[in-house]
């Protein structure tokens, strides 16, 4: 007879106890359970041993994190580029799902954090510019820019924010 996975037994465990497992099911059981101690425990009335669950969610928290981060960086800095030209007016669409992004990784410290993020990558930005000769560093056109940035991405942290306490609220009621 095949082998049977810890899966397969684990289903299989409560027909054979209860008595309505045919006796093909109640034989590979009682193969597998003779060489599997966490299926033996099972068998014997034990709790399963514990599961790596939450650690597993723990990890694709942090990795959907890293991502959001990167996805913000990568949006600030499109953002930031599109102010030079004839294009920048699609930071009234980018910057609140930056804002939104940056509420998915911080939840309400987004509202300080991304804006002093946005001033230092358009900073960068503008020193980068000047360092190849295309820009020249006007403080208060950075300053005036970043505040309009600003105001979009607490626009869209303050509805990400919302949106989260809408669907947690509802959940409650539930």
């Amino acid at each position: 007879m095949n082998k049977i996975s810890c899966e397969i037994c684990m289903d299989l465990i409560p027909l054979v106890q209860d008595g309505v497992a045919s006796a093909d099911s109640r034989q590979a059981v009682a193969d597998h359970i003779a060489g599997c101690p966490a299926c033996r425990a099972l068998f014997d009335g034990q709790p399963p041993p514990e599961s790596n669950g939450t650690q597993l969610l723990m990890q694709i928290q942090h990795k959907m994190q890293l991502f959001f981060v990167m996805l913000m960086m990568i949006g600030i800095f499109f953002g930031v580029s599109l102010l030079a030209g004839e294009d920048m007016f699609y930071n009234v669409l980018i910057m609140p799902v930056i804002g939104a992004l940056g509420y998915g990784v911080s939840r309400w410290n987004a509202l300080y954090q991304v804006p002093i993020l946005l001033l230092v990558v358009h900073v960068l930005v503008q020193t980068l510019g000047l360092i190849r000769g295309v820009e020249r560093f006007d403080l208060l056109s950075l300053l005036w820019w970043t505040v309009i940035l600003a105001m979009f991405v607490l626009l869209g942290t303050v509805i990400a924010g919302l949106f989260h306490y809408a669907f947690r609220k509802e959940k409650k009621d539930e």
